[in-house]
């Protein structure tokens, strides 16, 4: 962990052991969530999946205008849209597990989250997903620019 990274998990520490129950792939993909708070009824964000497993992601974002709320957001539920392969939307639901904000002075923000009440189809996107990690970066470009039309 880098000084000044700001790390809070669900139980409100700091944690560096590594519990994944599955291997997670590193690569950036485009995704959209929808932040399902106590106060608001949804926020919704433009980012990126930086790294997936079938259990969960880690989701990086920009919050220029301060909306996300730092210390509420653990365990909040969220859902999930990007596009599979061929085009077509996908959306998975998760709840926060982890909020990192790396460096204090910028606005991204990382988020992981753990994947909840996925079906059985939804994790064989996210299987595809991870099998493509170095397959084709320019069809991942392609699809974000077709995301943010």
């Amino acid at each position: 962990m880098n000084e000044g990274e700001d790390v809070i998990d669900s139980a409100g520490e700091s944690d560096s052991i590594d519990r994944r129950n599955f291997p997670r792939s590193v690569f950036t993909y485009p995704a959209e969530f929808k932040l399902f708070s106590r106060n608001a009824e949804y926020t919704s964000f433009n980012g990126c999946l930086k790294d997936i497993s079938l259990s969960g992601a880690c989701l990086e974002f920009e919050d220029r205008y301060g909306r996300f709320n730092l210390k509420n957001a653990n365990n909040e539920k969220v859902k999930i849209s990007f596009r599979d392969p061929r085009g077509d939307k996908v959306n998975v639901f998760a709840k926060i597990r982890w909020i990192k904000k790396p460096d204090p002075g910028s606005f991204t923000i990382n988020i992981g989250i753990a994947f909840i009440d996925t079906e059985s189809w939804q994790l064989e996107v996210i299987e595809k997903l991870i099998g493509m990690r170095n397959k084709d970066q320019n069809m991942m470009w392609d699809l974000w620019e077709k995301y943010e039309k």
